[in-house]
């Protein structure tokens, strides 16, 4: 197995490389996470008419030739964020976005599940939203963006653990207090495992990322060897507040020690 890393979600130009190389070692098997669920279509559909496998981990590129994805269910993921939001904030008060990545099905997914599900409560304001990359430094500056204009928001979005860290660093240097404002994300790191410990994060959504890469390897073997596999294959996601941090299993969360 060798691994390519394009350094994020902004690099397509870089992964498209890395892709048309592999093409050209005619290599058995591809699991890609898409740095753009359309950029990659040419690069994975000449992959597959070379003969190559490919299955998409995580995040799907918008081919119907791709040989399987696994990944989560990335609309309730949104909506999970969403239930825990409204519970917390009893239905009313005003909500900022930090969506993520454009470009990808799983961004979408994740923030149409959000807003799908406030659309049942009318007293909950979506009042800005913004498309970024994953970094937090990035995030910091749009979360400062938005106290500024909306000091009375009560509720953040973020599209991931990087994202909420840079909405959280910006809600201490406003003066705000652990919980004052609710702050929901997906996915858990170490950082963010913390912030939720701290209060600082209320809420994530877990759609177990490593047992996902797993089952990624294992289908595109399948398929090299002539196995038939499913077009789609999803893990199961799943709420996690801090009084609930102890008890879930996240052995398909965590990476495995080398």
């Amino acid at each position: 197995m060798t691994l390519f890393d394009a350094g994020g979600y902004g690099n397509l130009n870089r992964q498209v490389s890395q892709l048309e190389d592999v093409i050209q070692r005619k290599v058995n098997a591809i699991v890609l996470v898409p740095a753009s669920s359309v950029g990659t279509v040419p690069a994975v559909e000449k992959a597959v008419d070379a003969g190559i496998v490919v299955v998409n981990d995580g995040i799907a590129t918008k081919s119907p030739k791709v040989t399987g994805f696994v990944g989560e269910n990335s609309y309730l993921m949104g909506q999970l964020e969403a239930v825990y939001m409204a519970d917390a904030l009893g239905g009313k008060g005003k909500v900022v976005m930090l969506s993520g990545p454009s470009g990808l099905d799983l961004t979408n997914f994740r923030v149409n599940g959000f807003k799908d599900y406030m659309k049942y409560y009318p007293d909950i304001k979506i009042v800005a939203e913004k498309f970024s990359g994953t970094a937090s430094a990035e995030a910091l500056n749009i979360m400062q963006d938005y106290l500024q204009s909306f000091p009375d928001v009560r509720g953040v979005y973020t599209f991931n653990g990087p994202i909420a860290i840079g909405a959280v660093q910006a809600l201490r240097a406003a003066g705000k207090k652990p919980g004052q404002v609710i702050v929901t994300t997906l996915d858990l790191e170490d950082e963010t495992k913390r912030l939720i410990q701290e209060g600082w994060v209320q809420m994530t959504a877990i759609s177990q990322p490593v047992q996902m890469a797993a089952l990624a390897v294992e289908m595109a073997v399948r398929a090299v060897k002539g196995e038939k596999i499913p077009a789609e294959t999803l893990t199961q996601s799943t709420m996690v507040t801090k009084s609930t941090l102890s008890t879930v299993d996240l052995s398909g969360q965590t990476c495995p020690k080398p």
